[in-house]
C-alpha cells in the first residue's frame, strides 16, 4: 500500500532514496517533485523493472519554484 496517500497500491520504490519506500505513482512523482534525477522501478507483478519519473507522469517546472507559470 502506498505509504503518502494509504489508497493506491505501493508498485513505486526509488532506488536512490535512502530508506524502504512503497508509492502508488502519483505519490511517487510528488515525493520526487525536486528530485527528477533519482531512478525509480515499478512492480510489474513479478519484479521491479526501471522506469522514469516522466513515465510516472512527472513534469518537469523550471522556475516559479517548481510550480507551472503563471
Amino acid at each position: 500500500i502506498c505509504e503518502q496517500c494509504s489508497e493506491a497500491e505501493g508498485s513505486v520504490w526509488c532506488m536512490s532514496c535512502a530508506g524502504v519506500h512503497a508509492w502508488c505513482g502519483p505519490c511517487a512523482v510528488k515525493a520526487h517533485r525536486n528530485l527528477p534525477f533519482h531512478k525509480v522501478q515499478r512492480w510489474n507483478g513479478a519484479h521491479y523493472q526501471p522506469t522514469s519519473l516522466m513515465d510516472l507522469g512527472f513534469l518537469w517546472h523550471i522556475g516559479h519554484g517548481g510550480d507551472p507559470c503563471p
